[in-house]
């Protein structure tokens, strides 16, 4: 999906992507278009554009491009120890 916004705050080193999604949960994966892995860690709480259909996921790290592809683990793998 393509990205209405992306900004990086350098000195937090955290990246805010905007998408017209609401589904999109914490701890999801997304990855950019030069293949880097984000785990989504923080939704940025904005009434009005869960009215439009808009989302603002925060992420470690500088997220670069514009594209945004959810990451699907395999089925019957988990994280759990």
């Amino acid at each position: 999906m393509k990205a209405v916004d992306v900004f990086y705050l350098e000195h937090d080193d955290i990246s805010c992507i905007t998408v017209q999604r609401t589904d999109i949960v914490v701890g999801q994966k997304i990855i950019d278009e030069n293949g880097t892995i984000f785990e989504v860690y923080g939704l940025v709480p904005n009434g009005r554009g869960l009215l439009n259909g808009i989302s603002s996921l925060l992420v470690h790290g500088k997220f670069e491009g514009n594209i945004v592809n959810l990451v699907d683990e395999p089925k019957g793998v988990t994280n759990e120890n």
